[in-house]
């Protein structure tokens, strides 16, 4: 069915206010978005901080009545601040197909493609990994899955043992199975993460391959290549658990950071680790070095 969407255009200060507003209105869902194009790549620990120009956005269904939505906020707000409302109707789409028409397969290397199950590559001899909507982040359109996969599909992983630490969606991890690596473990935090690897390993025919575990409890046998591609942050602070991860000359794959971020997270292992210079795309990096013998 058809739905309506409004939006309001604020600030940080004003934009919980709204938010509660909105709830109170009967949205279905509240969204808050960046307003003027501000990222937040990493922020504390147990914060939840907001851009200085915030979208408030509302999803009502189409019967719902917002005739008298503008004069509600007046009444509820300073009208000392300044904020503008936006009410527009919505069609109702299959969000899933809209997903997979915007989704055009992505190569790396020489012939290892990344597409959704919908897509066929005229090549037959190239090596695909298909990935389609799912529960947990990684389709190889970030700068920081691209260059990951760019390093996996560039270098020799046969026989390879891999351990993708923070695996997501598990792009990483079955990536490199499908190029060769011998098996695989996915680490993450996150329960929807194992969820989606199990999911996306199965559906790219490595599931017997590969093997997910919380973070607080996985194997720590070291690996011949280890890839973390998290944030700066996480990464130094996870020092301990990811170098422990990499065979002695294995190798380890970090990115996740921004370009300012490479020396921050290269002091933290140089120690330990020979980096090879850091490789960009846009304002991010990644990093490969080989371990200390």
């Amino acid at each position: 069915m058809p739905w309506q969407q409004l939006t309001i255009a604020t600030d940080q200060e004003l934009a919980p206010l709204f938010e509660t507003l909105i709830e109170e209105l009967g949205s279905l869902s509240v969204t808050l978005t960046d307003g003027a194009d501000q990222p937040i790549y990493e922020p504390p620990l147990e914060t939840t901080p907001l851009w200085k120009q915030v979208h408030v956005t509302g999803l009502f269904d189409e019967d719902a009545d917002l005739n008298e939505a503008r004069q509600f906020f007046q009444q509820r707000i300073d009208s000392t601040k300044t904020w503008s409302l936006t009410l527009d109707h919505l069609k109702d789409q299959i969000w899933e197909r809209v997903w997979l028409d915007n989704f055009q397969p992505i190569k790396f290397g020489n012939n290892f493609w990344v597409c959704s199950t919908e897509h066929n590559i005229a090549d037959e001899n190239a090596t695909l990994l298909r990935l389609d909507p799912g529960l947990a982040f990684g389709t190889g359109t970030h700068p920081t899955t691209a260059l990951c996969l760019e390093w996996l599909a560039t270098h020799p992983l046969k026989n390879c043992e891999i351990a993708d630490f923070g695996c997501g969606s598990g792009i990483l991890a079955i990536a490199a199975l499908l190029l060769g690596a011998q098996h695989a473990i996915g680490i993450d935090i996150d329960p929807q993460a194992l969820i989606a690897t199990n999911n996306n390993a199965a559906q790219n025919n490595v599931r017997d391959n590969i093997q997910v575990y919380d973070a607080q409890q996985y194997p720590t046998e070291a690996k011949d290549i280890v890839i973390a591609n998290i944030l700066a942050e996480p990464l130094v602070t996870l020092y301990d658990e990811i170098s422990t991860l990499v065979k002695p000359s294995g190798h380890l794959l970090l990115s996740g950071l921004l370009s300012e971020q490479v020396e921050f997270v290269t002091q933290a292992y140089q120690s330990n680790f020979v980096f090879n210079p850091a490789v960009f795309r846009d304002e991010w990096a990644c990093l490969h070095a080989t371990k200390r013998v």
